[in-house]
Protein backbone atom coordinates (compact mmCIF):
# COMPACT_ATOMS: atom_id res chain seq x y z
CA UNK A 1 0.00 0.00 0.00
CA UNK A 2 2.89 2.34 0.74
CA UNK A 3 4.02 2.05 -2.89
CA UNK A 4 0.85 3.67 -4.30
CA UNK A 5 1.51 7.24 -3.04
CA UNK A 6 5.01 7.03 -4.54
CA UNK A 7 3.61 5.87 -7.88
CA UNK A 8 0.95 8.59 -7.84
CA UNK A 9 3.54 11.29 -7.09
CA UNK A 10 5.72 9.93 -9.91
CA UNK A 11 2.83 10.03 -12.39
CA UNK A 12 1.84 13.57 -11.39
CA UNK A 13 5.46 14.71 -11.75
CA UNK A 14 5.69 13.18 -15.23
CA UNK A 15 2.44 14.86 -16.29
CA UNK A 16 3.72 18.22 -15.07
CA UNK A 17 7.04 17.79 -16.86
CA UNK A 18 5.32 16.74 -20.08
CA UNK A 19 2.91 19.65 -19.76
CA UNK A 20 5.78 22.09 -19.33
CA UNK A 21 7.51 20.58 -22.36
CA UNK A 22 4.39 21.04 -24.49
CA UNK A 23 3.98 24.61 -23.25
CA UNK A 24 7.64 25.31 -24.04
CA UNK A 25 7.14 24.05 -27.59
CA UNK A 26 4.05 26.23 -27.97
CA UNK A 27 5.66 29.43 -26.76
CA UNK A 28 5.97 32.20 -29.30
CA UNK A 29 8.77 34.70 -29.59
CA UNK A 30 8.23 38.42 -29.40
CA UNK A 31 8.27 40.61 -32.51
CA UNK A 32 11.60 42.29 -33.25
CA UNK A 33 12.30 45.38 -35.29
CA UNK A 34 9.02 47.05 -34.32
CA UNK A 35 8.80 50.46 -35.97
CA UNK A 36 6.02 53.07 -35.90
CA UNK A 37 5.98 56.16 -38.10
CA UNK A 38 3.54 59.03 -38.20
CA UNK A 39 3.15 60.14 -41.82
CA UNK A 40 0.76 63.10 -42.07
CA UNK A 41 -2.52 61.82 -40.53
CA UNK A 42 -1.56 58.13 -40.73
CA UNK A 43 0.55 55.84 -38.59
CA UNK A 44 2.27 52.83 -40.11
CA UNK A 45 3.43 50.09 -37.73
CA UNK A 46 5.70 47.30 -38.97
CA UNK A 47 7.60 44.42 -37.39
CA UNK A 48 9.57 41.32 -38.26
CA UNK A 49 7.66 38.01 -38.44
CA UNK A 50 7.53 35.64 -35.48
CA UNK A 51 8.12 31.95 -36.20
CA UNK A 52 4.97 29.78 -36.00
CA UNK A 53 2.70 32.79 -35.43
CA UNK A 54 -0.78 32.75 -36.99
CA UNK A 55 -1.26 36.48 -36.54
CA UNK A 56 -0.54 39.58 -34.51
CA UNK A 57 -2.32 41.96 -32.16
CA UNK A 58 -1.47 45.66 -32.18
CA UNK A 59 -2.16 47.85 -29.14
CA UNK A 60 -2.16 51.64 -29.01
CA UNK A 61 -1.92 54.27 -26.30
CA UNK A 62 -2.48 57.85 -27.41
CA UNK A 63 -0.96 60.81 -25.62
CA UNK A 64 -2.96 61.53 -22.46
CA UNK A 65 -4.39 58.02 -22.19
CA UNK A 66 -3.47 55.71 -19.31
CA UNK A 67 -3.85 52.27 -20.86
CA UNK A 68 -3.19 50.48 -24.14
CA UNK A 69 -6.16 49.51 -26.31
CA UNK A 70 -6.21 46.79 -28.95
CA UNK A 71 -6.63 48.48 -32.34
CA UNK A 72 -5.90 45.73 -34.84
CA UNK A 73 -5.67 41.97 -35.29
CA UNK A 74 -3.87 40.99 -38.48
CA UNK A 75 -2.05 38.16 -40.22
CA UNK A 76 0.27 40.64 -41.92
CA UNK A 77 3.39 42.25 -40.44
CA UNK A 78 2.44 45.81 -41.20
CA UNK A 79 -0.66 47.93 -40.65
CA UNK A 80 -1.64 51.50 -41.47
CA UNK A 81 -3.95 53.40 -39.14
CA UNK A 82 -5.70 56.28 -40.88
CA UNK A 83 -7.28 59.57 -39.82
CA UNK A 84 -5.17 59.98 -36.71
CA UNK A 85 -5.21 63.29 -34.86
CA UNK A 86 -2.40 65.57 -36.05
CA UNK A 87 0.21 66.82 -33.63
CA UNK A 88 -0.32 63.92 -31.22
CA UNK A 89 2.01 61.24 -29.86
CA UNK A 90 1.15 57.56 -29.95
CA UNK A 91 2.73 54.47 -28.39
CA UNK A 92 2.38 50.96 -29.81
CA UNK A 93 3.17 47.40 -28.81
CA UNK A 94 2.73 44.20 -30.80
CA UNK A 95 2.46 40.54 -29.84
CA UNK A 96 2.08 37.36 -31.84
CA UNK A 97 -0.58 34.71 -31.35
CA UNK A 98 -1.09 31.15 -32.46
CA UNK A 99 -4.42 29.37 -32.71
CA UNK A 100 -4.32 25.69 -31.83
CA UNK A 101 -6.79 24.09 -29.43
CA UNK A 102 -6.61 27.39 -27.62
CA UNK A 103 -5.09 30.76 -28.42
CA UNK A 104 -1.46 31.08 -27.37
CA UNK A 105 0.05 34.57 -27.03
CA UNK A 106 3.68 35.55 -27.24
CA UNK A 107 5.32 38.34 -25.29
CA UNK A 108 5.04 41.91 -26.46
CA UNK A 109 7.86 43.33 -28.52
CA UNK A 110 9.53 46.60 -27.65
CA UNK A 111 7.14 49.51 -27.12
CA UNK A 112 7.62 52.17 -29.77
CA UNK A 113 6.50 55.77 -30.09
CA UNK A 114 5.78 58.12 -32.95
CA UNK A 115 4.11 61.44 -33.60
CA UNK A 116 1.85 62.73 -36.34
CA UNK A 117 3.23 66.16 -37.19
CA UNK A 118 0.69 68.97 -36.98
CA UNK A 119 1.49 70.68 -40.28
CA UNK A 120 4.24 68.52 -41.82
CA UNK A 121 4.76 65.04 -43.20
CA UNK A 122 6.85 63.83 -40.25
CA UNK A 123 9.35 64.96 -37.60
CA UNK A 124 13.09 65.02 -36.95
CA UNK A 125 12.61 62.59 -34.06
CA UNK A 126 10.70 60.16 -36.28
CA UNK A 127 13.59 60.34 -38.75
CA UNK A 128 16.21 59.49 -36.12
CA UNK A 129 14.01 56.85 -34.49
CA UNK A 130 13.72 55.15 -37.87
CA UNK A 131 17.45 55.44 -38.54
CA UNK A 132 18.46 53.73 -35.28
CA UNK A 133 15.99 50.84 -35.68
CA UNK A 134 18.35 48.68 -37.84
CA UNK A 135 21.40 49.54 -35.70
CA UNK A 136 23.23 46.44 -34.50
CA UNK A 137 21.21 44.04 -36.65
CA UNK A 138 22.03 45.03 -40.24
CA UNK A 139 25.33 44.41 -42.00
CA UNK A 140 27.00 46.64 -44.55
CA UNK A 141 26.35 45.20 -48.00
CA UNK A 142 27.89 46.93 -51.01
CA UNK A 143 24.85 47.72 -53.18
CA UNK A 144 22.39 46.93 -50.38
CA UNK A 145 19.20 48.95 -50.90
CA UNK A 146 19.93 49.48 -54.61
CA UNK A 147 18.38 47.85 -57.67
CA UNK A 148 20.38 45.43 -59.83
CA UNK A 149 20.86 48.09 -62.49
CA UNK A 150 22.56 50.27 -59.85
CA UNK A 151 20.45 53.25 -60.90
CA UNK A 152 18.24 53.73 -57.83
CA UNK A 153 16.39 52.01 -55.02
CA UNK A 154 15.85 48.27 -55.05
CA UNK A 155 13.19 46.40 -53.09
CA UNK A 156 14.90 47.06 -49.75
CA UNK A 157 15.28 50.77 -50.49
CA UNK A 158 11.51 51.17 -50.81
CA UNK A 159 10.55 48.70 -48.09
CA UNK A 160 8.35 49.75 -45.18
CA UNK A 161 9.94 48.38 -42.03
CA UNK A 162 12.92 46.07 -41.66
CA UNK A 163 13.69 43.13 -43.89
CA UNK A 164 13.92 40.12 -41.50
CA UNK A 165 16.74 38.74 -43.64
CA UNK A 166 18.95 41.61 -42.44
CA UNK A 167 18.84 40.32 -38.87
CA UNK A 168 19.17 36.68 -39.94
CA UNK A 169 22.27 37.42 -42.01
CA UNK A 170 23.76 39.61 -39.28
CA UNK A 171 23.35 36.90 -36.67
CA UNK A 172 25.52 34.51 -38.70
CA UNK A 173 28.48 36.86 -39.09
CA UNK A 174 31.67 36.82 -37.03
CA UNK A 175 34.14 39.51 -36.00
CA UNK A 176 36.12 38.74 -39.17
CA UNK A 177 33.23 39.86 -41.44
CA UNK A 178 34.52 41.09 -44.80
CA UNK A 179 31.95 43.03 -46.82
CA UNK A 180 33.97 42.50 -50.02
CA UNK A 181 32.83 38.89 -50.04
CA UNK A 182 29.17 39.95 -50.06
CA UNK A 183 29.01 42.65 -52.73
CA UNK A 184 25.54 43.01 -54.22
CA UNK A 185 24.08 40.33 -51.95
CA UNK A 186 20.67 41.94 -52.21
CA UNK A 187 18.34 41.47 -49.27
CA UNK A 188 21.14 40.84 -46.76
CA UNK A 189 21.82 44.42 -45.62
CA UNK A 190 22.32 48.03 -46.67
CA UNK A 191 25.16 50.22 -47.87
CA UNK A 192 25.52 53.86 -46.78
CA UNK A 193 23.20 55.47 -49.34
CA UNK A 194 20.81 52.52 -49.24
CA UNK A 195 20.48 53.04 -45.49
CA UNK A 196 19.84 56.80 -45.73
CA UNK A 197 17.40 56.30 -48.61
CA UNK A 198 15.53 53.59 -46.68
CA UNK A 199 15.34 55.79 -43.56
CA UNK A 200 13.86 58.70 -45.50
CA UNK A 201 11.43 56.48 -47.40
CA UNK A 202 9.98 55.20 -44.13
CA UNK A 203 9.14 58.69 -42.84
CA UNK A 204 7.61 59.75 -46.16
CA UNK A 205 5.56 56.73 -47.26
CA UNK A 206 3.19 54.14 -45.79
CA UNK A 207 3.47 51.31 -48.33
CA UNK A 208 6.22 49.54 -50.23
CA UNK A 209 7.32 51.30 -53.39
CA UNK A 210 8.50 50.28 -56.83
CA UNK A 211 12.20 49.60 -57.39
CA UNK A 212 13.83 52.49 -59.19
CA UNK A 213 11.83 55.03 -57.20
CA UNK A 214 12.46 56.26 -53.67
CA UNK A 215 15.46 58.16 -52.31
CA UNK A 216 18.47 55.91 -52.90
CA UNK A 217 21.14 57.63 -54.97
CA UNK A 218 24.89 58.22 -55.02
CA UNK A 219 26.19 59.39 -51.65
CA UNK A 220 27.74 62.47 -53.23
CA UNK A 221 24.36 63.65 -54.56
CA UNK A 222 22.18 63.16 -51.51
CA UNK A 223 22.70 66.46 -49.68
CA UNK A 224 22.31 68.61 -52.79
CA UNK A 225 19.39 66.58 -54.17
CA UNK A 226 17.35 66.80 -50.97
CA UNK A 227 17.86 70.57 -50.95
CA UNK A 228 16.69 70.75 -54.59
CA UNK A 229 13.53 68.87 -53.57
CA UNK A 230 12.73 71.87 -51.39
CA UNK A 231 13.16 69.98 -48.13
CA UNK A 232 15.85 72.21 -46.66
CA UNK A 233 19.20 73.91 -47.23
CA UNK A 234 22.55 72.86 -48.67
CA UNK A 235 26.06 73.89 -47.65
CA UNK A 236 29.37 72.81 -49.10
CA UNK A 237 31.99 71.43 -46.73
CA UNK A 238 33.78 74.78 -46.57
CA UNK A 239 30.67 76.62 -45.39
CA UNK A 240 29.65 74.37 -42.51
CA UNK A 241 29.61 76.01 -39.08
CA UNK A 242 27.72 73.49 -36.96
CA UNK A 243 25.96 70.12 -36.95
CA UNK A 244 22.36 69.53 -35.91
CA UNK A 245 20.10 66.53 -35.45
CA UNK A 246 18.88 65.06 -38.72
CA UNK A 247 21.54 66.67 -40.93
CA UNK A 248 22.45 64.47 -43.89
CA UNK A 249 26.17 64.67 -44.63
CA UNK A 250 27.44 63.75 -48.12
CA UNK A 251 30.90 63.10 -49.51
CA UNK A 252 32.13 61.46 -52.70
CA UNK A 253 32.44 58.12 -50.91
CA UNK A 254 30.02 58.10 -47.98
CA UNK A 255 26.86 59.58 -46.44
CA UNK A 256 25.72 59.68 -42.82
CA UNK A 257 23.00 61.11 -40.57
CA UNK A 258 23.81 63.39 -37.64
CA UNK A 259 22.28 62.36 -34.31
CA UNK A 260 23.62 65.42 -32.51
CA UNK A 261 26.71 67.40 -31.59
CA UNK A 262 28.61 67.59 -28.31
CA UNK A 263 30.09 70.49 -26.36
CA UNK A 264 33.62 69.58 -27.45
CA UNK A 265 32.60 69.90 -31.12
CA UNK A 266 32.42 66.17 -31.79
CA UNK A 267 29.40 64.61 -33.51
CA UNK A 268 27.43 61.43 -32.84
CA UNK A 269 26.19 59.93 -36.10
CA UNK A 270 24.33 56.90 -37.41
CA UNK A 271 25.36 55.28 -40.68
CA UNK A 272 25.99 52.06 -42.54
CA UNK A 273 29.72 51.55 -42.75
CA UNK A 274 31.65 48.27 -42.54
CA UNK A 275 30.71 46.19 -40.66
CA UNK A 276 27.16 47.62 -40.71
CA UNK A 277 24.57 50.04 -39.34
CA UNK A 278 25.89 51.55 -36.13
CA UNK A 279 26.32 54.62 -33.97
CA UNK A 280 29.72 56.28 -34.28
CA UNK A 281 31.48 59.39 -33.02
CA UNK A 282 33.87 61.87 -34.60
CA UNK A 283 36.95 63.45 -33.00
CA UNK A 284 36.54 66.78 -31.23
CA UNK A 285 37.46 70.16 -32.77
CA UNK A 286 41.14 69.62 -31.98
CA UNK A 287 41.14 66.19 -33.60
CA UNK A 288 41.26 64.22 -30.34
CA UNK A 289 39.95 60.71 -30.92
CA UNK A 290 38.72 60.14 -27.35
CA UNK A 291 35.91 62.65 -27.76
CA UNK A 292 32.57 62.91 -25.99
CA UNK A 293 30.83 61.64 -29.14
CA UNK A 294 32.98 58.51 -29.28
CA UNK A 295 32.35 57.83 -25.59
CA UNK A 296 28.60 58.21 -26.09
CA UNK A 297 28.56 55.97 -29.16
CA UNK A 298 30.51 53.28 -27.33
CA UNK A 299 28.28 53.46 -24.26
CA UNK A 300 25.07 53.07 -26.26
CA UNK A 301 26.39 50.38 -28.59
CA UNK A 302 27.72 48.38 -25.64
CA UNK A 303 24.50 48.66 -23.61
CA UNK A 304 21.82 48.27 -26.26
CA UNK A 305 23.62 46.13 -28.86
CA UNK A 306 25.97 43.90 -26.82
CA UNK A 307 26.21 41.10 -29.39
CA UNK A 308 27.22 43.58 -32.08
CA UNK A 309 29.62 45.44 -29.79
CA UNK A 310 31.46 42.25 -28.82
CA UNK A 311 32.17 41.57 -32.50
CA UNK A 312 32.61 45.14 -33.77
CA UNK A 313 33.62 47.42 -30.87
CA UNK A 314 35.08 50.24 -32.97
CA UNK A 315 32.98 53.42 -32.67
CA UNK A 316 35.39 56.15 -33.76
CA UNK A 317 35.51 57.93 -37.12
CA UNK A 318 38.17 60.16 -38.67
CA UNK A 319 38.46 63.95 -38.78
CA UNK A 320 37.27 63.93 -42.39
CA UNK A 321 33.72 63.35 -41.11
CA UNK A 322 33.82 66.94 -39.81
CA UNK A 323 35.74 68.56 -42.66
CA UNK A 324 35.07 66.79 -45.96
CA UNK A 325 31.29 66.43 -46.13
CA UNK A 326 28.61 68.67 -47.64
CA UNK A 327 25.56 69.26 -45.47
CA UNK A 328 21.81 69.05 -45.98
CA UNK A 329 19.68 70.50 -43.17
CA UNK A 330 15.92 70.08 -42.89
CA UNK A 331 13.87 73.26 -42.83
CA UNK A 332 11.38 72.87 -40.01
CA UNK A 333 8.15 74.61 -39.08
CA UNK A 334 4.67 75.00 -40.52
CA UNK A 335 4.40 73.76 -44.08
CA UNK A 336 7.80 72.05 -44.06
CA UNK A 337 8.37 68.40 -44.88
CA UNK A 338 9.72 67.71 -41.39
CA UNK A 339 8.87 69.58 -38.21
CA UNK A 340 10.82 69.59 -34.96
CA UNK A 341 8.33 69.75 -32.07
CA UNK A 342 10.85 67.95 -29.84
CA UNK A 343 13.43 70.70 -30.49
CA UNK A 344 16.07 68.13 -31.43
CA UNK A 345 17.90 70.66 -33.59
CA UNK A 346 18.61 72.67 -30.43
CA UNK A 347 19.63 69.73 -28.23
CA UNK A 348 22.96 68.04 -27.59
CA UNK A 349 23.77 64.51 -28.69
CA UNK A 350 23.58 63.36 -25.07
CA UNK A 351 20.07 64.76 -24.63
CA UNK A 352 18.87 63.29 -27.92
CA UNK A 353 20.23 59.82 -27.21
CA UNK A 354 18.64 59.82 -23.77
CA UNK A 355 15.28 60.64 -25.35
CA UNK A 356 15.59 58.19 -28.26
CA UNK A 357 16.46 55.33 -25.93
CA UNK A 358 14.04 56.38 -23.16
CA UNK A 359 16.94 56.70 -20.76
CA UNK A 360 15.73 58.81 -17.84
Amino acid sequence: MKKYPVIIIFLITMLLVCGETVMAKERLGKPQGVLANGVEDRVVISWEPVKKADGYEVFEKAEGEKTFTKVKVTKKRKIVLKKKARGRRYQYKVRAYRTKKKVIYGKFGKKVETMTAKDSTSTIKNFLTTAITPVGSTMYIWGGGWNKEDTGAGKDGVLIGLNPNWRNFCGKQKASYNYRRHRYQFGAGLDCSGFVGWSIYNIMKTKNGKPGHGYVMKASKMASSFAKYGWGTYKSAAGIKDFKAGDVMSSSTHVYIVVGSCQDGSVVLVHSSPAGVRLSGTPNRQGKAGSEAVRLAKAYMKKYYPSWYRRYPSCGRGMSYLTDYAQFRWTTGKGSVLDDPDLYQNKTAKEILQDLYNKK
